[in-house]
């Protein structure tokens, strides 16, 4: 199984060597996944490592090469003034993604920058849901906000956290999309992904997984992916296997509650939550169709 989420902090000092990490991983059930590197200074400072960008992208490329199945995804603040070096340098670096969290800046001010990463052929990774930080960013990190990626020819993108607590608003912002598609075949290419990674607590993430597969707005079941937001300083087994057995089972009824009631409810797959750990994620890389 896959993790598409999982941190370098910066507020934790020390970092497992990557045969450990791969161990850890591997004893929670998971073989692959992302890993993103350390986040720039702007987002938070770290006095124990340099943040400078070129520092921030080989260390990940370092790390990721002794981590096989794991994939270096880097975070990127496109506000900064080298930003589009950045963006260029790093796809050519060798890596398979880009991270974003527009925490002071509203996502409409950076089109150009995200457009130079969809032109690269790589996604973007970017944060929903309220941010526990320390800006008032909730009207940068809302998914409303992010209604502006319509105007990015040909981006591929992930929303992480399903907007918590705006579930409703983005599930029917990833409807738009996918409305957006079908009325402008051809010109609106682009694809969101949906990333289930916690947001959404075990209170109320039955009704988040019933509202996103049984609304009937759109068929996501292709691009849901999974993930933990633990860290590779040390990757935490105990929180993965309990996200892994909590999520598997409440997908499975509500995949009960879809066949039980086939006039009322889309039919959802029998592999359902094999693709929302596997395959998914591969064609999150652009890795297949």
């Amino acid at each position: 199984m896959k993790d598409c989420h999982i941190h370098l902090s910066s507020l934790v000092a020390s970092v497992d060597p990557p045969e450990v990490f791969i161990e850890k991983a591997a004893s929670a059930g998971i073989d692959g996944g992302t890993l993103m590197s350390l986040p720039p200074s702007s987002y938070r400072e770290d006095s124990r490592r340099s943040q400078h960008w070129r520092d921030r992208l080989e260390y990940i490329l370092e790390y990721t090469s002794h981590t096989p199945g794991f994939h270096p995804f880097f975070w990127i603040d496109p506000t900064e003034p080298d930003a589009f070096e950045q963006i260029s340098s790093a796809a050519s670096a060798g890596i398979w993604g880009y991270k974003c969290i527009c925490n002071r800046y509203a996502p409409e001010a950076c089109l150009k920058q995200f457009a130079a990463m969809a032109e690269t052929g790589l996604p973007i990774h970017f944060h929903t849901g309220i941010l526990f930080d320390h800006y008032a960013s909730s009207k940068f990190t809302r998914p409303g906000a992010y209604e502006c990626l319509l105007e990015v020819p040909n981006i591929r993108f992930a929303l992480a956290h399903v907007g918590n607590p705006w579930v409703d608003e983005y599930v029917l912002l990833y409807a738009k999309f996918q409305a957006a598609m079908r009325n402008a075949p051809g010109v609106r290419r682009l694809r969101m992904f949906i990333d289930l990674t916690p947001g959404v607590t075990r209170l109320r993430r039955h009704d988040m997984f019933r509202m996103l597969l049984l609304s009937g707005y759109a068929n996501p079941c292709s691009d849901i992916i999974w993930g933990t937001d633990c860290l590779f300083n040390s990757y935490d087994v105990k929180k993965t296997a309990f996200w892994l057995d909590f999520d598997k089972k409440l997908i499975g009824k509500v995949a009960e509650e879809s066949r039980n009631n086939p006039d009322l409810y889309p039919q959802l797959p029998d592999d359902l939550w094999r693709r929302i750990t596997e395959e998914n994620l591969l064609a999150f890389y652009g890795k297949q169709p």
